[in-house]
């Protein structure tokens, strides 16, 4: 692996990736810069016996949620699904015992995940059902699906790798798969559908992009919720634009890297 330049080292950026690029900037320079330099010192001091370390970390730990755990936890089981590894009833017992043990982020969260695991937890059975579904169409031709790849691309002009983790890929088709979750509305139950979208979001198709610009073939996106599926396969020309535009937003975040000697400095420049 090449060196990291000094202009990201010293700001906690070893590389880029799809969701970093599709973040404000001023973000990924508080995740970085910040928050992840306090964690890791919070830990070491606790490992060393810092009476006091302890609530620094919970301080300075990532607040997760459960449509984001949810929707690993169920693309992975989906996965393993198509793939023979484990049947849907197996999956989805699996998934319920999972997530049952979630603790949940704030109150918010909480009402999200007593209503994602409500009514025997319908609305993730039936959005892995969706999934799996969606998987086996993709996938028909296909002996065996890989999953969960590391996937490092180079961008034109840029001093450091772009890096994720393919979904699945198989019988030269790439696939990114997206759950979407039921949302708060002011309906009687208190939530409604969150739908499939009509069209390709912009940050999935960049992030299919980029395993798709590693490994060639066919780019699908495939969305699923509790009511139904949809695949949209990703022209050409899109996912080349999509790679230009994140070159483009990786190299003009380079430059303020490299003109800059404080992250104050940057965050002057991001406002």
């Amino acid at each position: 692996m090449a060196k990291v330049p000094e202009h990201y080292k010293s700001r906690g950026i070893s590389h880029w990736s799809p969701s970093k690029l599709n973040t404000p900037f001023w973000l990924v320079l508080a995740e970085y810069a910040y928050r992840l330099p306090k964690y890791f010192e919070a830990r070491r001091d606790q490992r060393a016996g810092d009476p006091e370390a302890d609530l620094r970390v919970k301080h300075y730990t990532k607040i997760g949620s459960i449509k984001m755990e949810a929707g690993s936890d169920v693309g992975e089981a989906a996965m393993q699904i198509v793939n023979g590894a484990l049947t849907e009833s197996e999956a989805v017992a699996d998934l319920i015992a999972t997530l049952q043990t979630y603790k949940p982020a704030n109150r918010k969260d909480h009402s999200v995940t007593d209503h994602l695991l409500s009514d025997d937890g319908s609305a993730i059975s039936k959005t892995l059902e969706n999934a799996v579904s969606g998987l086996r169409e993709i996938f028909s031709g296909a002996n065996e699906v890989n999953t969960e790849e590391r996937v490092s691309i180079e961008l034109p002009g840029v001093d450091v790798p772009s890096l994720g983790y393919c979904d699945g890929r198989g019988g030269g088709v790439i696939v990114e798969l997206k759950t979407r979750w039921d949302k708060a509305s002011n309906s009687k139950s208190g939530y409604s559908n969150n739908s499939v979208p009509a069209a390709p979001i912009d940050r999935d198709v960049l992030q299919i992009a980029h395993y798709q610009k590693h490994f060639g073939g066919t780019a699908k996106l495939l969305y699923a919720n509790r009511i139904n599926h949809r695949i949209f396969e990703i022209p050409q020309a899109d996912l080349n634009e999509a790679i230009e535009m994140a070159a483009a937003t990786a190299r003009k975040r380079q430059r303020m890297l490299e003109r800059t000697d404080t992250v104050e400095a940057i965050m002057d420049l991001c406002e």
